[in-house]
């Protein structure tokens, strides 16, 4: 039986209820080819709007997770059948990835500084920007139980926040900084590669392990570069799995 959650999370309403139905999906054991509640049904659980509902169907099918037959309902695809834990293709913050592999990080910045663009020819061209540009960098580690479990590189354009950010917006999440500037990051593109750390960040073993680097350049709704982030995660740590179709 689907059960009713309170929305108290900082997603969007439809992608809360996206999450909800997947998670239906996997803890009633659905197989390819169930059938999977209706919109009305939906509504009435979650208390939520039709079109919220049809929105998170919509993203569903998008994931190829679901599928509409007209006039017989929407209907659980293969794909859906496979429990995929942390698929590399989620768009998610580093915070929320963490917390669902069972750590509970915390933030420590390493540097918040205003430089130009030019300083980072890479961050420049992902993001489109001129060399006289300002942009933010913001230089973090993410800890748990004493490990180092991820060192990230964030580089925003500053033409797209309100000031320089401080305080407690440093050590929080990114996308949710660009949010409440109008630009949430809605989707990504990511190039993924081993690599070792920047010279001089860590000190100890984990200096000399090799770490799985995502370079992301992320795009708000309409399409506008706002952020370049580079995320080292520590392998023997982090891990991220998929599927092929």
């Amino acid at each position: 039986m689907l059960k009713s959650k309170l929305f108290r999370s900082t997603k969007k309403i439809a992608e809360q209820i996206r999450d909800a139905v997947n998670d239906h999906i996997q803890a009633s054991g659905l197989k390819a080819g169930d059938r999977i509640p209706t919109e009305a049904e939906l509504c009435a659980t979650f208390g939520v709007s039709r079109p919220s509902v049809r929105e998170a169907l919509r993203l569903l099918e998008q994931e190829g997770l679901i599928v509409t037959e007209h006039g017989r309902g929407r209907f659980v695809t293969a794909a859906a059948a496979l429990k995929v834990a942390r698929p590399i293709t989620a768009f998610e913050s580093i915070t929320e990835m963490l917390a669902a592999l069972g750590y509970n990080p915390e933030t420590r910045v390493l540097s918040a500084r205003v430089v130009l663009a030019a300083s980072d020819p890479h961050a420049a061209m992902a993001l489109g920007l001129a060399p006289g540009s300002e942009v933010f960098v913001l230089e973090r580690l993410r800890e748990a139980g004493g490990e180092v479990l991820v060192y990230s590189l964030d580089v925003i354009p500053m033409a797209l926040l309100a000031g320089r950010p401080a305080g407690a917006e440093l050590t929080g999440s990114v996308n949710e900084l660009l949010a409440s500037a109008g630009h949430r990051p809605a989707m990504s593109s990511a190039n993924v590669a081993a690599a070792f750390l920047p010279e001089g960040v860590l000190q100890g073993p984990a200096n000399s392990e090799p770490w799985l680097l995502v370079k992301e350049t992320c795009l708000s709704e309409n399409g506008t570069p706002v952020l370049y982030a580079r995320d080292y995660h520590r392998g023997s740590l982090v891990s991220f799995n998929f599927t092929r179709r």
